[in-house]
């Protein structure tokens, strides 16, 4: 209640400013699916499933030159009682991904379901170990973005965790922990640097696995020479002690793109990673292979896919990213019926249960699965 009760003061907020009526507008998107998946293990959805999306923005600009937005989406899907659901009765209903946002050309002020600043502007070089800047998954953020002479830069502070709980609330501070980052050209050179203070309460702001509580600073250049772009990114764990060095080479030729990266690991693992990439696309063909040595696991991934014609598109592919274990694999099509509106058929097999319900690239159910998708 109390994250709705926010949102619409500061809806309000926006509305008390003065708002050419000819500027505003609202938009609506969306789309429904509806499936059928024949595996009853906890992943799968056994039987029939189904849901719907929403996606609504407002958008105003006011006198003064700035624009006024809000952007969300409302979801109805399956995941109640299923006795209930054709009367209607025990459908779940989500809304999420509020953002408020004003902006001008240059500069934006963000406040909901948006990314920090470090994870905005942060660009490494392969799998570094201690770039592990917090990542946004539904907490509610505050950030500030300005753009000037080619570099942007962000500001931003964590104001409520994914359990809908306020640092106001729980502590004395109404944020919590600073992150700052900026990119942008030098000449031939690409630059990137992101900060992130230590996280004042330990723990608070965990809830969506992908915060980290811990103080990390990176700095990273890119440049291009003769056809290839080659990164070198430092990065350091501050709380943990632990550093990353690394490098990463990407060179065209023809339809294929060879990636390769090596970092330097400083985390008393005695474990550097590598790994490296091939990407083939021409016409009707894309096939993506991918090998990393992960901390001493390696992992690999196949995927392909090939336009038959027709609106006719099959894909295949195969992964393993837990050694010794058993490869999990997918086979799929998709055809495209026309006016937005699309039908899948796919297997797939999660051999060592480590996939759950994003099997391969596409992230596809186990076993089989027909799904219908309309969009509007």
């Amino acid at each position: 209640m109390k994250s709705i009760l926010l949102t619409t003061t500061a809806i309000v907020a926006f509305a008390g400013v003065a708002v050419a009526d000819e500027n505003a507008g609202v938009s609506f998107s969306g789309s429904a699916s509806l499936g059928y998946n024949d595996d009853d293990g906890p992943d799968g959805e056994d039987g029939f499933y189904w849901d719907t999306q929403l996606d609504v923005v407002f958008e105003a600009t006011l006198d003064n030159g700035l624009t006024a937005g809000a952007a969300f989406n409302i979801e109805i899907d399956d995941e109640g009682d299923y006795n209930d659901q054709w009367n209607g009765n025990d459908f779940n209903l989500m809304s999420s991904d509020l953002v408020l946002s004003l902006t001008s050309e240059s500069a934006g002020l963000y406040f909901g379901d948006t990314s920090f600043a470090a994870e905005e502007q942060w660009s490494g070089a392969g799998d570094m170990e201690a770039d592990a800047f917090s990542e946004a998954d539904g907490e509610v953020v505050i950030r500030g973005d300005v753009m000037l002479a080619g570099i942007s830069a962000s500001v931003s502070y964590g104001v409520a965790n994914t359990d809908g709980d306020y640092v106001a609330d729980n502590f004395s501070s109404a944020v919590n922990q600073l992150s700052i980052g900026a990119s942008g050209s030098v000449g031939m050179v690409n630059l990137a640097f992101a900060y992130q203070e230590e996280s004042e309460f330990g723990g608070f702001f965990t809830s969506n696995g992908d915060f980290n509580d811990d103080e990390i600073f990176g700095i990273s250049a890119g440049v291009a020479v003769g056809g290839a772009d080659i990164t070198v990114a430092y990065a350091s764990n501050e709380t943990a002690g632990e550093s990353s060095l690394g490098v990463q080479v990407a060179y065209p030729f023809g339809p294929v793109t060879l990636t390769g990266y090596y970092v330097s690991e400083d985390d008393g693992t005695d474990e550097d990673n590598y790994g490296a990439t091939v990407a083939y696309e021409d016409g009707p063909i894309a096939v993506k292979a991918d090998y990393d040595y992960d901390q001493g696991i390696n992992k690999w991934n196949l995927d392909g896919s090939y336009e038959v014609g027709n609106g006719l598109t099959v894909l295949a592919g195969m992964q393993n990213e837990n050694e010794g274990d058993d490869a999990d694999y997918y086979v799929a099509g998709t055809f495209d019926l026309g006016g937005d509106a699309s039908v899948l058929v796919s297997y797939a097999d999660d051999a060592d249960g480590d996939q759950a319900d994003e099997i391969g690239a596409t992230e596809y159910l186990p076993g089989t699965t027909v799904k219908l998708t309309f969009k509007f």
